[in-house]
């Protein structure tokens, strides 16, 4: 995939992501050359650059919106079909019929100032005179933030080949771009007691929002809530020694999760607490978080002996320096509310997650 991101260090680390570790220090040693050369242009360009970057508009959108710019009839038949097949398609996780983003279309046509502000943006062309299909992701063209994803293909067939080859990865960028956003929002409102005894007792920090306040302190373990109203944000912190590969079991996770609510999250009603369901498969993969390998759950939690429950997202992961696991672990409650924009707001808020240098980190 082509990628005009303007990123310099960005566009660095992806591609090392292709490269042997044996080939690092080489790239290195070119980077510390190129940076060299480059320090006497660097104060120039910044100050147009940072011209450029506040003549940009403010994009729009809603939450979890791709705008899809390609012909009508394009959009009513099979290339349509596949788009909405993939983004618009309602992920494993959730129990309600909640697309992962909901879809908006327009033909090139109608793409005018208005529309060319959208925070997030498929546009799709058909050239015959290509030989083959280019996809390509730029960043921030017209608005801030914005991701927009253009494929270009010589015939519906090989678009539907690139695209199906490359569907996750662009869902991807949209998906980076609302967390960012979002996080962004949080970091310049942060709650700086949170901030503060996060790092004092965990040594990492996480950007919780004003509304958020410690509803338990333990040891090792941390519960912070935002309730309201109508809804409900909440948010544990858990961390253990590390023993084996066995702590990062899905299975071993939910067992230990139960334990953890059923000491510090009671229910409404006496002898009830938080629980995961039993009657919903919780999705949950292996990956990486934050460069740390990672066991990712999502599910739905209810309560014990009471009608009430909600979708839950869990990274568990080990922290190799002090050799301990920690547990990240958010919830919503919202009776009768979508769910799908506030669970990203939980993924926002671990997203902002950051190693803190301590002397005890620091000690070895």
């Amino acid at each position: 995939m082509e990628s005009k991101q303007p990123n310099l260090i960005q566009i660095i680390l992806d591609y090392t992501k292709l490269l042997n570790m044996k080939n690092i220090e080489i790239i290195v040693v070119v980077l510390m050359l190129f940076f060299t050369m480059a320090s006497c242009d660097r104060e120039k360009n910044s100050s147009k650059k940072n011209a450029s970057q506040s003549m940009l508009f403010t994009s729009g959108g809603r939450t979890s919106e791709v705008l899809v710019v390609m012909a009508d009839q394009n959009w009513k038949m099979s290339a349509g079909d596949t788009i909405r097949a993939t983004i618009g398609v309602v992920p494993d996780w959730t129990a309600q019929a909640e697309p992962e983003y909901r879809l908006a279309h327009i033909s090139k046509a109608q793409y005018g100032s208005m529309y060319t502000k959208f925070r997030n943006i498929l546009i799709v062309e058909f050239d015959k005179s290509l030989k083959k299909s280019k996809v390509s992701v730029q960043y921030n063209v017209v608005a801030r933030p914005q991701t927009i994803v253009k494929i270009k293909s010589p015939s519906l067939s090989s678009f539907l080949t690139a695209y199906t080859n490359t569907y996750k990865q662009i869902k991807s960028f949209f998906h980076a771009n609302e967390l960012s956003r979002i996080a962004d929002v949080y970091k310049r409102s942060q709650n700086r007691v949170i901030s503060k005894r996060l790092i004092e007792k965990m040594a990492f920090k996480m950007a919780f929002p004003e509304g958020f306040y410690i509803a338990t302190d333990k040891a090792d373990f941390m519960w912070l809530r935002r309730p309201t109203s109508l809804v409900e944000e909440g948010v544990m912190i858990y961390t253990y020694p590390y023993s084996d590969t066995s702590d990062f079991n899905y299975q071993h996770i939910i067992q230990l999760r139960d334990s953890l609510t059923r000491l510090y999250i009671p229910g409404p009603v006496d002898d009830s607490f938080m629980k995961v369901s039993s009657f919903f498969p919780p999705y949950h993969i292996k990956t990486s978080f934050k460069g740390n390998y990672t066991t990712e759950i999502r599910s739905l939690w209810d309560v014990k002996g009471y009608a009430m429950g909600g979708p839950y997202m869990s990274y568990t992961f080990v922290d190799t320096i002090a050799n301990r696991m920690i547990m990240i672990d958010g919830y919503i409650k919202a009776p009768r509310k979508a769910k799908r924009d506030l669970m990203l707001h939980i993924e926002a808020i671990f997203s902002t997650f950051e190693f803190v240098n301590t002397p005890e980190k620091n000690k070895d």
